[in-house]
């Protein structure tokens, strides 16, 4: 591990009398590929902890494999709901048994769907489609020929996509009722700018969406639809696809243009090679900031071109630092940064810089999607982008996830001497961003509290050492005097990370029940210190003075007391810090 600069301290100013307006929690959506994996045993642990533990409003869950065919059984990145079938004749057989477990456990416990409609079901697939030249019927084992590509083709017959994107959407009014569907989102496939999804044109993705739009509007005219899911490097495909909804033909009305109610894309951090390197030794990488944000950047300038489309809402619906959940630490020792604090670290830091950019582009990013949720049948801390690992005890993700959800609902001016553009000249993987927000929430109580959340991020997973921080909040909305309470949470590697309980316990495979009880424990968001009684000083201001790890967050939150303070004439106060 390789160390940085100590010597400068960060200075971080709050001026709670400067609101800059409602505070976007942009963070609120996961995702992931295994959708029967959603009401296991496992998966309704996982919803319900995250439900009570985690979400402050509700999240999104997006899911692929909404149509696709199998035994609905889900394994690492497939999943199957057997939605569809044909009699002997072609008549459509709809099955909804297996999604309504999915969409149940999203209710229950106060998620809402990102619906992704995708992907292609087997009788669908078009007759044409010979047998795949790598398999041979009878004699080879593994992936039939539909598992091994089909479900990414064009269907047979357009009308029937049609018919079962309007069944679909009828069946999710009459189970889940209108009040609840309405803020939900339809979006078509999954990144068709590759052929790894989409094995169709630009123009047949344009043409299913049509249709897409055609049936799900009809079901239910206040249903949101929306796409493409582009990769990061999918402008083109982006701009050919709004090009058509706001120019082109319209495949199923012939009148010009198509309904849009969202755009959405995708980026990645890193794209480590080789992801499986079979035991290898390999270089050290990192993910990008830079990377990322430059994705974002480019795609909605292509959006900007588009001047109709101003006011969409905007969804990096899988915004991750590195390419593929499936892998992990036994498949580069790189992905060890998923289960460390490094991960929430990076992820605070593109929130803060994604707020940024939000200033200046004419198509601001509204939600981002972390593509994570559990494995089965995994190593314990495997590795994998996930929110949980064995037994589900949280990476330190979840509570970063927590952290960016204390924030405060009326965003006020902070500003950090260490903020760092990614985009200004100089920046590399060793570049330093120290940088922060802060809000104001107003309790249904009405109690009023100031919450501060600040970062110390460095790209290079590597680097260590720390940052002296001097915190200045100005113009609390207390009165001068007036006692608080002052809580400091903290996420590195002794506080509110399960994964370095782990280490310190040796890494056992098998933890025995004490050290789970102990990891448990370690899971959870953690304070730095003891709740602080401080004073608001005459002029209205706080002081607070703390070191900061390499790869790690503090949330600092500021609450009046339940009880007034009349008189603080006699305590001992010290005017600078407010110490008793």
């Amino acid at each position: 591990m390789r160390g940085y600069d100590i010597n400068r301290p960060v200075v971080v100013e709050v001026d709670c009398s400067k609101e800059i307006g409602e505070l976007p929690h942009l963070w609120n959506s996961i995702g992931y590929d295994e959708i029967n994996w959603t009401y296991s045993a496992r998966g309704r642990e996982v919803f319900k902890k995250l439900g009570e533990e985690v979400i402050e409003q509700p999240y999104y869950v997006r899911n692929h494999n909404t149509f696709t065919s199998g035994n609905t059984q889900a394994y690492p990145a497939g999943g199957s709901t057997n939605v569809y079938r044909e009699d002997a004749q072609g008549n459509p057989i709809y099955n909804w048994e297996t999604i309504d477990k999915v969409y149940d456990v999203f209710v229950a416990n106060g998620f809402r769907a990102l619906i992704e409609l995708g992907f292609l079901p087997f009788d669908l697939v078009p007759p044409s489609e010979a047998e795949s030249a790598e398999f041979r019927p009878g004699q080879d084992l593994g992936k039939e020929p539909y598992e091994g590509g089909k479900w990414k083709l064009p269907p047979k017959d357009y009308k029937k996509w049609e018919a079962l994107v309007e069944a679909f959407v009828t069946h999710l009014v009459d189970r889940y009722g209108e009040y609840d569907v309405k803020d939900w989102y339809l979006e078509l496939w999954n990144e068709p700018d590759i052929p790894n999804y989409w094995r169709g044109t630009v123009q047949e993705y344009c043409k299913l969406y049509d249709h897409s739009v055609a049936g799900a509007t009809r079901a239910f005219p206040d249903i949101k639809i929306g796409g493409p899911a582009t990769t990061g490097n999918g402008q083109e495909f982006l701009r050919a696809f709004l090009q058509h909804c706001t120019q082109g033909t319209n495949y199923v009305t012939g009148r010009k243009g198509t309904r849009l109610d969202f755009i959405s894309f995708h980026t990645k951090g890193a794209n480590f090679s080789p992801r499986r390197s079979y035991g290898q030794p390999v270089e050290t990488n990192s993910p990008s900031l830079l990377k990322m944000m430059t994705e974002i950047h480019r795609n909605v300038e292509v959006m900007a071109q588009f001047p109709e489309l101003k006011g969409l809402p905007v969804f990096v619906d899988e915004c991750d630092p590195a390419v593929g959940t499936i892998y992990g630490i036994y498949d580069n020792s790189n992905f060890n940064f998923n289960n460390t604090e490094y991960y929430p670290a990076f992820v605070a830091a593109l929130v803060g810089q994604i707020m940024e950019l939000n200033r200046r582009v004419a198509m601001p990013v509204t939600m981002i999607t972390h593509w994570a949720f559990y494995f089965e049948a995994k190593r314990i801390f495997e590795g994998n982008r996930a929110l949980y690992t064995n037994e589900n005890i949280a990476a330190p993700i979840v509570a970063g996830l927590k952290m960016l959800g204390g924030l405060g609902t009326r965003q006020v001016e902070l500003t950090s001497s260490g903020a760092r553009s990614v985009f200004e000249p100089g920046y590399t993987p060793q570049t330093t961003v120290f940088d922060g927000l802060a809000a104001i929430n107003d309790a249904p109580d009405g109690r009023t509290s100031v919450t501060v959340l600040v970062w110390n991020h460095v790209d290079d997973w590597t680097l260590e050492g720390q940052k002296q921080v001097s915190l200045r909040i100005k113009a609390l909305p207390f009165q001068p005097g007036e006692l608080v309470r002052v809580r400091h949470w903290r996420i590195d590697g002794e506080h509110s990370n399960a994964y370095a309980e782990w280490v310190r316990q040796g890494r056992p495979e098998e933890p025995d029940w004490e050290q789970l009880e102990r990891l448990t424990a370690s899971e959870k968001l953690a304070l730095l210190e003891e709740p602080l009684k401080q004073a608001v000083s005459q002029d209205g201001s706080l002081w607070l003075d703390f070191t900061l790890p390499a790869h790690g967050l503090s949330l600092i939150d500021i609450e009046q007391f339940e009880f007034e303070v009349k008189d603080i004439s006699d305590r001992f106060y010290n005017d600078a810090y407010g110490n008793y």
